[in-house]
């Protein structure tokens, strides 16, 4: 587990930092409601980085590209790579490191988990709910469509809050009436409605459960609470969206006032006044205010040109990511049907490939079958991988020495010869199969 956090720390860093620094920027330029869903990059980043895809995996040659020949010995050379000493010494080390540092991510884990059940239960429980089954707002929350949706009042509030997730409920104050007009407790009903309606609970409970999962990052604590405020301007949005001035007017009022009036709350998931410190409400007054009713032709024109570059840059970004994470996984591809052997053609001198230090810790064994040409002063070129199993994991290290491998001078280049490295964690481990088929060649 940890060892799959630690590979997906880097990629998740860029993201998060991408995201914060480009938020508020196409939040002027484009709108709320679409830099809030830009953050669904991040999850489907990381399944994807974790994610085999059918594209990704390695093809085999085409039956133009390889010429069979018949071998006095096998089919194809092989050679044996383990682990050199000092990886096996420096791996009993990386053992005690990795317990130590899978110890303190679980119990941070944890302690973060059960603090976030505990303070939302005891919450839940001092709040003494009274569930108002017939009040006007009750009426509203049900003709938009919302009717699961119920609704309750506590005086241990001071702002409308949603909570459940399963059963979902609205709670208001007791002086809800008293502090909003009529009109701000519609737009603020609305707003509770809006986080209902797109499931925001739910989306709040898989950050949650990412923020978790990656507590000892900084940048996730930032940029979650970056994402609760983009949830709520994109709320604002949807419900302001076809209001006039003047309820813009009272919504700003309404906000000011829940800033004013209301103490932080010890632990809520959603709240009318989440992040309600005066400096974000304010932020959400501004937002409110580049608002406008319509736009002009080439308002649109830009947008439109702006959300296509938007969508380009993020389907960039996710297969960037799903072909990086894809060399984590084991590539289980069909074996190549046809071979290359090699007549009478062995190494002079022959580099012994570096076990890759990641795969030695995991104690990974694997092939790589590599397709080469042999110059005629015996150099070596034109090194390409054709198959390899786990994929990805051992190709560069393959590679760097077939390339320093000599062979006997000869009169003419022999082309697309085949080697199969066989890496395993000691002699006495079995060997790996052949990624290459066998078959029968007539002249």
């Amino acid at each position: 587990m940890i060892s799959a956090l630690v590979n997906s720390l880097l990629p998740l860093t860029v993201l998060l930092s991408l995201m914060l620094l480009i938020r508020q920027p196409l939040r002027k330029s484009i709108d709320a409601n679409t830099v809030y869903n830009l953050w669904l990059v991040i999850p489907l980043s990381l399944v994807l980085y974790f994610l085999p895809l059918p594209w990704q995996y390695l093809t085999g040659l085409s039956i133009n590209e390889l010429t069979a020949l018949e071998s006095q010995n096998s089919l194809i050379q092989r050679y044996l790579v383990t682990p050199s000493q000092s990886i096996s010494q420096q791996l009993s080390l990386d053992n005690l490191l990795g317990l130590w540092l899978t110890s303190t991510w679980l119990l941070g884990f944890s302690l973060l988990v059960s603090y976030w059940g505990l303070t939302q239960y005891n919450y839940r429980k001092a709040l003494k709910l009274a569930f108002l089954t017939d009040s006007k707002h009750q009426k509203q929350i049900n003709e938009s469509g919302a009717k699961k949706l119920m609704l309750a009042q506590s005086s241990h509030i001071h702002s409308p809050i949603l909570m459940g997730l399963f059963k979902q409920i609205l709670v208001i104050p007791e002086d809800f009436a008293a502090l909003y007009t009529t009109e701000q407790q519609q737009l603020i009903i609305s707003h509770e409605v809006c986080h209902f309606s797109q499931h925001h609970m739910w989306t709040n409970q898989l950050a949650l459960m990412l923020l978790a999962l990656f507590w000892f990052n900084p940048l996730a604590w930032r940029a979650y609470a970056a994402f609760r405020q983009d949830q709520e301007h994109s709320c604002d949005q949807v419900v302001l969206a076809k209001k006039h001035t003047q309820s813009r007017i009272q919504y700003c009022k309404a906000l000011v006032l829940a800033a004013e009036t209301s103490p932080p709350n010890a632990f809520t998931l959603l709240s009318f006044k989440q992040n309600g410190e005066q400096h974000f409400m304010f932020n959400r007054i501004a937002q409110i205010r580049q608002m406008s009713k319509g736009f002009s032709t080439k308002s649109t024109i830009t947008k439109v040109v702006k959300l296509s570059l938007l969508t380009l840059v993020s389907s960039s970004l996710l297969a960037g990511v799903s072909y990086a994470g894809h060399q984590l996984h084991q590539d289980e591809g069909s074996k190549v049907s046809q071979t290359k052997v090699v007549v009478g053609l062995s190494p002079t001198h022959r580099i012994e490939p570096k076990y890759p230090f990641a795969a030695a810790k995991a104690g990974t064994e694997g092939s790589v079958v590599l397709k080469f040409d042999v110059e005629a002063d015996g150099s070596v070129s034109h090194v390409e991988v054709i198959n390899a199993k786990p994929a990805y994991t051992f190709d560069r290290s393959a590679v760097t020495a077939l390339k320093q491998w000599r062979y006997k001078a000869t009169d003419k280049v022999h082309k697309n010869l085949l080697v199969q490295l066989d890496f395993v964690m000691s002699e006495s481990s079995e060997q790996p199969e052949s990624l290459i088929e066998r078959i029968k060649v007539s002249r």
